[in-house]
């Protein structure tokens, strides 16, 4: 149709019909018309999902309040908050920072200054492994965590769950003072004590203990730290009979065994990913879920770099469950995981004996193992796309020494061997970088927790001292450790909160969290790392370590808050200090590490060892594929091992692929699903030999056939008052005997059970890709995508330019002619807004971003943004400013995956501001779209206006209202960044770019006497971004970074046809796929 001055097109008669299916398997990338959904009831056009959207908000919006609601307070609480207030009074008279003598705060500590951070270098455990971290401190507060950037691992980055881990110090659920069992098991018959009554009570029981001959036993986690090694020495020696035992949640001692029987390295090394063209993920999420996660994920983007080079590697990912490591693959074959030890073989005959590319003889046994595999007959038998396979073969024969092959810890030692076996035919031993510490145990140190349980279940354990660990919880349910624990003759459990440990105990210590304790870490070789207070304990809590060294001293009255400074200090400068030949005084060393928090370790690099050719042939039974459904068992992606199980901040981050908060479940596929005849929220019965668990079902696209996946962290009994009963405890399931390996079983049995249980999916919430229109004139383009191949040929080939049925929209004619008009005022008006030196703008790399969720988290934290629970985010009432729109497309069986991270675009033609009746929201002179929280009288006109649906109201109070008050409590209102103001209820709120921090930028640029530089800027979520998928600058410099991101030929805005100008720029994903000329089927993407 030619173009017209008078064609507007009439919309009302192409309302799509719900009932329409429609097909999308053969979609390619480059295709114009690629379908993207989030959900099976998107993708079908489900009318209830149809309904939902056409609504805007959830039902429940309009329901009237109840008259209870508007009060917040129960009649408990209300009484329990009179009973409280005269001992809130006299407290009140004390500091939190200082619990001796009263200081005014005039007489402040010179280096704080009022309204300024201070900033702490220091190290905090996150499930056993020491994380570098950079802690901000507001007036004697810490109030953010973001990652070390003198950290040789971390780089200024961490995990969400060490950004949100700065909640365990203001958790009102802690334990505040010692308690005593008085007999029986249960929290009920726990009785408050004094320090001097326990510890006196402990020394003569350790003093006992040891003159009858029975064992003292600590149960420890990892221990990296060499001044806490030498207080067991000294423990030890004051105590003969004690001795130590470790052990990790990691899951890394299947891979730990595997590497050690191939090179003779207890450690799995490290791997630099950025030297890799060619990556091959066998069940392996590098990028998430991995102790090494935050250092792969920027390694792996390295190679991911299109704005500053044009550096690519190629991901390939073959798996059973659906990893984040698997959606951000270009070819990703799904196959059932007890058959991945086959396809390692199958990949060896074919480098080993048919291509010889490897001078590598195998002995007999594994040339006969590798030899009876055909990777052709694989091909057919696991239904895999064959193009795609030997596009897999050829990169890694043509990428030898720069090409890496990863395997999930899920996997038996047999796969693992091979898999080190399938690397050194590569070449690829130059990958490794051996940095792990290796020690040498202590002579009284094992990590044999069977030994334990079998001592403990003969009597010969008088005392059993949990070191800040939950092993009742923890450990797999077939070592049956809590009926072992309780034979023990007393059990003394160090925590900070509650748990399944402590209620079987006898004493109950409660300790200092990491950032009220001393510390120092040796985790690799190349540096030594330090943790330093940086406030005094809230509570009358201890240092774990000071505790060892008071029962040593033998004497109640020796602890104070620097017993373990001192011996800390007192062993580096005797021990640890002279051995770095240092110009400087020890004290001036002492406190250059403190500041730092890392302390750099001259080393000579290890030379790999030969691979030991008898770790493979030594195997006599490696892992077979089964006629029976496959159970993998992973990590929570937020919650770990469930340490933190009492965080609401990790609890209510979507699950990066599911999208569901506040529960696990068992993931599967659609057609085992309809085998099952299942349906979401289904409940499923799980077992193997005795051992059988519950779980409901989420219908999860991209799952193998036959392969159900469910994570660890979940079903804390006794969790505090956020993580108790959330989910379910997967442990007692765990067998060591009946599975593959702990967290794989292929011999389990599926039956339906009866009932279903919800699960809140947040994957619909906020749809802005309208599905309303059936001949999509309008076609919303959010996701952009290409491959790389297209981008090399034609850069500006890859963006899909909108138009309406074939004109471009830039030649469209517009109803206000003279916006297109130079010399009119409407064109001087429209484009010549926020000219001046500063205007500020955000750009999201889309291959860098990898969908991991710690931006959100970090924004949280930054922006006091509160927790609302379970049932109030299956309203759509979630509070969270930004989030992870995640897209699908393709074929439902195996799709690929596009994840977005969606914000407040800061247009410069709000439509938020037109509606809003008194002006609560409106333009800064720098274009940030800002809110004054004050005027909002919560009319909720801007969010109904809002095209990205970034808006966010405040229905209640969530802070009171939210678990009884929660976050209301004394202690947990300390974390709130009071740059940030604390919404109440009846408020919008969104993201403000970080204004609070833009403004102190603003203020030292003042003070300096220059203007204001977009570097002076990082937002939470740029922060915290571990690919640096996020910029921020000023794109009113020409000289800023930004503007090579605005001007990029892969640059896009999203809803650019309703022409609100976003301040948001996007660059298309590109996948770095070989260019077919045919399909030919089989399973892959």
């Amino acid at each position: 149709m030619g173009k017209s001055n008078n064609k507007y097109i009439d919309l009302s008669s192409e309302i799509l019909k719900s009932d329409e299916k429609v097909n999308h398997e053969n979609e390619k990338i480059g295709d114009k018309d690629i379908h993207y959904w989030r959900s099976f009831k998107e993708l079908h056009n489900d009318p209830e999902f149809i309904r939902a959207k056409n609504l805007e908000f959830d039902k429940s919006s309009n329901k009237p309040f109840e008259p209870g609601e508007f009060s917040g307070f129960s009649r408990r609480k209300f009484l329990g908050l009179l009973a409280a207030s005269a001992s809130f009074a006299a407290a009140g008279c004390s500091n939190y920072r200082d619990k001796g003598e009263i200081i005014p705060y005039n007489k402040k500590p010179e280096e704080i200054v009022e309204g300024n951070p201070n900033f702490f270098a220091s190290t905090i455990n996150i499930s056993g492994e020491p994380v570098n971290v950079l802690i901000k401190s507001r007036e004697g507060r810490p109030i953010k965590v973001d990652g070390n950037p003198d950290s040789p691992i971390y780089k200024g980055k961490v995990n969400a769950v060490a950004q949100a881990s700065i909640l365990s110090l203001y958790d009102p659920d802690r334990i505040k003072n010692p308690k005593i069992n008085n007999g029986s098991y249960g929290l009920e018959n726990f009785e408050d004590t004094d320090w001097a009554t326990v510890d006196n009570q402990i020394i003569k029981l350790l003093n006992d203990t040891n003159a009858s001959g029975k064992d003292i036993v600590i149960l420890s986690g990892n221990i990296y730290s060499p001044t806490f090694k030498k207080v067991l020495t000294e423990f030890n020696a004051k105590y003969p009979t004690a001795k130590v035992y470790t052990y990790n949640t990691s899951g890394m001692a299947t891979k730990n065994s595997a590497w050690q029987k191939s090179y003779g390295y207890s450690k799995y090394p490290v791997v630099n990913y950025d030297k890799a063209k060619v990556i091959l993920s066998l069940e392996s999420d590098f990028l998430a879920d991995d102790v090494n996660a935050i250092q792969n994920a920027r390694k792996f983007a390295r190679n991911r770099e299109i704005i500053n080079g044009d550096s690519f590697n190629r991901l390939y990912s073959v798996e059973g469950n659906v990893s984040l490591t698997g959606m951000n693959a270009d070819y990703r074959f799904r196959l059932r995981t007890d058959a991945i030890e086959e396809f390692v073989l199958c990949l060896l005959n074919e480098f080993v004996n048919k291509r010889r590319l490897t001078n590598i003889s195998p002995d007999a046994s594994v040339a006969s193992a590798i030899s009876g595999n055909n990777l052709d007959q694989f091909v057919a038998k696991y239904n895999l796309n064959k193009d795609h396979i030997s596009n897999l073969v050829e990169d890694l024969t043509k990428n030898q020494g720069a090409s890496f092959v990863s395997g999930g810890y899920v996997l038996p030692e047999s796969t693992h061997i091979y898999i080190n076996l399938l690397n050194e035919v590569l070449g690829n031993r130059g990958l490794y970088q051996q940095l792990y510490y290796e020690e040498s145990p202590l002579p009284f140190e094992s990590n044999d927790i069977q030994d334990l349980i079998n001592k403990l279940n003969s009597g010969s354990v008088g005392v059993l001292i949990n070191f800040d660990v939950n092993p009742v919880y923890n450990l797999p349910g077939s070592m049956n450790f809590k009926d072992a624990m309780i034979k023990a003759g007393k059990v003394i459990t160090m925590t900070t909160l509650d748990n399944e440990t402590s209620s079987l105990s006898s004493y109950v210590l409660p300790i200092n969290t990491d950032f009220e304790s001393w510390g120092d870490f040796r985790s690799r070789v190349d540096f030594y790392s330090f943790q330093q207070p940086v406030l005094s304990p809230l509570f009358n809590t201890r240092q774990k370590e000071g505790l060892i060294l008071n029962w040593i001293n033998g004497n109640a009255q020796s602890y104070n808050n620097d017993i373990y400074h001192n011996y800390l200090k007192d062993n580096w400068e005797k021990n640890l200090y002279p051995g770095f030949f240092s110009n400087v005084k020890f004290i001036e060393f002492f406190f250059a590490c403190l500041h730092d928090g890392v302390l750099p370790v001259n080393f000579t690099p290890v030379q790999l060892n030969a691979f030991t050719g008898s770790a493979a042939s030594q195997i006599t039974s490696g892992m077979k594929s089964s006629d029976k459904p496959v159970f993998l068992i992973t990590h929570s992606p937020y919650l770990y091992d469930g340490t933190l199980a009492n965080n609401g901040w990790l609890q209510e981050v979507p699950h990066p692929i599911s999208r569901v908060v506040w529960d696990n479940y068992a993931a599967i596929s659609p057609d085992t699903a309809k085998t099952l005849d299942v349906s979401t929220n289904d409940l499923i019965e799980i077992a193997s030999g005795n051992n059988t668990i519950k779980l409901p079902v989420m219908i999860q696209p991209g799952m193998a056939d036959n392969v159900i996946a469910t994570e660890l962290g979940y079903g804390r009994e006794i969790g505090g008052t956020v993580g108790t009963d959330v989910g379910v405890n997967v442990n007692p399931f765990i067998s060591k005997s009946n599975g593959v390996t702990e967290f794989l079983y292929n011999n389990i049995a599926i039956t339906k059970s009866s009932g279903s249980y919800e699960l809140i999916s947040t994957q619909e919430h906020y749809p802005i890709d309208d599905p309303r229109y059936k001949n999509i004139q309008i076609k919303r383009h959010i996701i952009q995508e290409g491959t790389y191949n297209q981008y090399k040929k034609n850069p500006k080939s890859v963006i899909i330019k909108e138009s309406i049925e074939g004109i471009p929209l830039d030649e469209f004619p517009s109803i206000n002619p003279s916006i297109n008009n130079p010399n009119t005022e409407g064109y001087r008006s429209t484009n010549n807004m926020y000219q001046g030196p500063v205007k500020w703008a955000m750009a999201i790399d889309m291959n860098k971003c990898i969908g991991c969720g710690q931006c959100v988290v970090s924004c949280n934290v930054e922006n006091n943004i509160p927790v609302v629970g379970k049932e109030q985010v299956g309203k759509n009432r979630e509070m969270m400013w930004l989030r992870i729109d995640r897209y699908y497309s393709g074929d439902a069986t195996n799709p690929k995956a596009n994840f977005q991270p969606m914000l407040c675009q800061h247009c410069d033609f709000a439509p938020c501001e037109n509606v809003c009746p008194v002006l609560a929201t409106s333009h800064s002179e720098d274009g940030i779209n800002g809110m004054a929280y004050n005027r909002c009288v919560g009319t909720r006109y801007c969010s109904n206006n809002c095209p990205y649906k970034v808006r966010r109201f405040n229905y209640f109070n969530f802070r009171n209202s939210f678990n009884d008050g929660y976050q209301e409590n004394e202690y947990f209102s300390l974390i709130a960044n009071p740059e940030v103001t604390v919404r109440s209820r009846g408020v919008m709120e969104k993201c403000t770019f970080c204004v609070q921090r833009v403004m102190k930028a603003r203020q030292v640029a003042i003070q300096e006497g220059r203007t204001v530089k977009g570097n002076d800027v990082i937002t939470a979520c740029q922060e915290a971004c571990p690919t640096e998928a996020i910029a921020f600058g000023n794109m009113n410099d020409k000289e800023d970074n930004i503007q090579i991101y605005r001007e990029h030929p892969l640059a896009y805005y999203l809803l650019e046809p309703i022409k609100v100008k976003p301040n948001v720029t996007y660059i298309a994903k590109l996948r770095n796929t070989v260019e077919e000329l045919t399909h030919t089927g089989g399973d892959s993407h």
